[in-house]
């Protein structure tokens, strides 16, 4: 009988051990389960913040009163926002593309124009080596549709030779970083450009006169190809009322006598945004989420600020800092997709 019972005294303490790994094993999962669902919680509440910061935005551009605010004119200058939410706050930054140089405008009508206008944009040391006239030659083939190479350039079957081996894209770009892939292959090349941009827009290069800072007089020097002086030029975003320009009445009075070159190069220029990109960060607790949107404002009028948007749409939305399940990788995500 005596062995016996330790035979079931053994069992049982056997089966103890067993329900308490089980049972720390349920613990430590039930654990995992919360922590997932908490994140899946404050990342559904950013998502929720930033669509209104979204909304916030598309107001503004569809409101003909927001338009009179210069704190508006700020935001386009990049003054960034910071709104308190009762989990964290939301910082919203406004980049008016109109400030910056498009590289699709090298696909354009107007695509020799843009040639020359980017060779004044580029620093003339900023590719180690690789001059300003060769590197707009490079990007204009990669994004042409031809494969003929320009002169001091690579195009086609050049690039399959190189390593690693890869095609010209022969279309607009999509994104910046693919200035990344033009030889040769610079993985940071273009984080060293800030003042370079894609817009899905092939026309010429505009600038918007209401949204230059003083430190982005060189682009607007580049615009006009150092035709007009830069004093001049100076002025016109000095002089600029806190509201912006309503008109190309109030830009001629700034000149005076010397706006006679606004009837041959005004139309390089406008008052009134179309192309925005969206910076915004939610904050829930400790944990930031970032995410990016590209507007397109329709029905506005380059000279006429005044006017509103008749309608906003959303060209893409990205996010960043999401938990694994829902991490992306710099793509659109299907669900942030907009037909």
């Amino acid at each position: 009988m005596s062995r016996q019972g330790g035979v079931a005294l053994l069992m049982v303490l056997l089966c103890l051990a067993l329900s308490s790994l089980l049972l720390a094993g349920l613990a430590e999962e039930g654990r995992r389960d919360l922590r997932r669902l908490s994140l899946l919680q404050a990342e559904t509440q950013a998502r929720f913040h930033a669509r209104g910061a979204e909304l916030l935005v598309e107001r503004a551009l569809t409101d003909p009163a927001a338009r009179l605010a210069p704190a508006w004119w700020r935001r386009l200058a990049g003054e960034p926002q910071r709104l308190e939410t009762p989990e964290g706050h939301v910082e919203v930054r406004i980049r008016d593309l109109r400030t910056c140089f498009n590289l699709n405008s090298l696909a354009g009508p107007d695509a020799a124009l843009a040639e020359r206008q980017l060779q004044r944009v580029l620093p003339g040391s900023a590719e180690r080596g690789l001059p300003p006239h060769r590197l707009v030659a490079r990007l204009a083939d990669w994004i042409d549709a031809d494969s003929q190479p320009r002169p001091d350039s690579l195009d086609g079957l050049d690039y399959a030779l190189l390593d690693p081996p890869r095609t010209t894209a022969d279309a607009p770009l999509v994104d910046l970083s693919e200035l990344n892939w033009v030889a040769p292959l610079d993985p940071e090349r273009y984080r060293r450009h800030p003042s370079l941009c894609v817009m899905p827009d092939t026309g010429p290069w505009r600038l918007n006169l209401n949204s230059l800072r003083e430190d982005q007089l060189p682009m607007l020097e580049a615009l006009l190809e150092d035709r007009v002086p830069g004093p001049q030029l100076a002025r016109l975003i000095a002089a600029r009322p806190p509201a912006g320009y309503t008109g190309i009445d109030e830009v001629q009075a700034v000149l005076g006598n010397q706006a006679d070159w606004l009837r041959e190069l005004g139309n390089r220029m406008t008052l009134a945004p179309d192309y925005l990109e969206l910076g915004i960060t939610v904050s829930i607790g400790d944990t930031p989420y970032r995410f990016q949107r590209l507007l397109q404002a329709e029905g506005v009028s380059n000279w006429s600020p005044r006017v509103a948007a008749a309608r906003v749409r959303t060209l893409a939305r990205r996010s960043e800092g999401m938990i694994p399940t829902t991490a992306e990788t710099g793509r659109i995500r299907p669900e942030d997709e907009t037909p």
